[in-house]
């Protein structure tokens, strides 16, 4: 079997696979040269596809490898698709076509056609005059193509709603399909700011952890539904899928019930009450025993910290037993001048 090789045409697109067998010595990253149902085409190599994946599909051949000069050339009619671009709005508001937005205009290798990649909601919209006019001012092929919403999501790229760029124009070369039961089983809010991305539609990240929640929920009973758990007969409340429990209202009361109580009239094991996280941990023996034939140290006296009211009591003695100094003796004098029988005098 000739070797089968996969190429992209557009950083994080769809890969289409073609028969590498005239073409040798090629690895990722080279730029080959193609025929495709719109014209020739210039794509990026992606590496060698494995039998399996063709599923018995019959594959184009590859032309040649692309030479500097076709690089320049495909800049060239790069830049000119913006003009394409520009001029197919004007040419849409001129002829009152309302409610369709331009994703991107692309031209083929040789400059023999040009695409026009659009999206609309509105079915009815004849786009055949528009068409008749791009052709007329090109003077070109122009085809037109409608994409849907998370196409059109992909090709304008931007940051999706965690703040970082979107993961269609990152990495997703395909869409899965999502389905409202994975934000249910991921607990997620329905809010529509809550599951749907800047495209509308449900988000695709969405089918990131489904697997793992799927396989997390087996065992565990639905929310609102009536089960028997040794605490007695109640409606679960609430399922925590990560850690295998459940919250069951009883009469009232809430209880967490693992997953293998779930229907049991008996714990499969005694519950962890919360005193036990609080209580000593058992005391470790003392290295300080004396072994067989050795003679015990006396213990010392462990030191007890004097209480408030003792320190108080310090306190007072100390200001007793403190001599008066000579700022002290100095308030204590009367003020003037005393005579020897310690009166004071009493000069005019």
């Amino acid at each position: 079997m000739p070797p089968i090789i996969g190429i992209q045409f557009h950083p994080a697109g769809k890969q289409y696979h073609f028969d590498a067998q005239g073409v040798t010595d090629l690895v990722a990253g080279d730029r080959v040269v193609v025929e495709t149902a719109r014209g020739r085409q210039l794509g990026i190599v992606t590496g060698y596809v494995a039998e399996e994946e063709l599923e018995g599909r019959a594959c184009k051949p590859i032309e040649r490898c692309a030479t500097p000069s076709d690089l320049v050339k495909q800049e060239q009619w790069q830049a000119k698709a913006l003009d394409a671009l520009v001029m197919c709005e004007e040419q849409a508001q001129r002829l009152g076509l309302k409610g369709i937005k331009f994703a991107r205009a692309e031209y083929s290798f040789d400059g023999s056609q040009v695409t026009i990649l659009y999206a609309t909601e509105n079915k009815r919209a004849d786009m055949t005059a528009l068409r008749r006019e791009l052709k007329r001012g090109l003077r070109t092929r122009v085809e037109l193509y409608q994409i849907g919403p998370r196409d059109f999501a992909k090709l304008i790229d931007g940051l999706g709603a965690c703040g970082a760029r979107r993961c269609c124009a990152r990495f997703l070369t395909q869409f899965s399909s999502v389905s409202i039961r994975m934000a249910k089983l991921q607990n997620i809010s329905l809010t529509p700011s809550e599951v749907t991305g800047v495209c509308g539609r449900l988000r695709c990240c969405l089918t990131y952890e489904h697997e793992l929640y799927a396989e997390a929920a087996k065992g565990l009973p639905k929310r609102g539904r009536e089960i028997v758990t040794p605490y007695g007969k109640g409606r679960v409340v609430e399922v925590r899928t990560l850690v295998g429990q459940v919250v069951v209202d009883i009469d009232g009361v809430r209880k967490v019930v693992e997953r293998e109580d779930v229907g049991k009239e008996e714990l499969s094991r005694p519950p962890v009450l919360e005193t036990d996280a609080w209580l000593p941990a058992a005391p470790s023996p003392d290295p300080a025993v004396p072994e067989e034939g050795e003679s015990a140290a006396p213990a010392a006296a462990p030191e007890r910290k004097p209480s408030r009211s003792s320190r108080s009591r310090r306190r007072r003695r100390r200001r007793r037993s403190k001599p008066a100094t000579a700022a002290s003796k100095g308030a204590d004098r009367p003020r003037g001048r005393a005579g020897q029988n310690g009166k004071r005098d009493r000069r005019g």
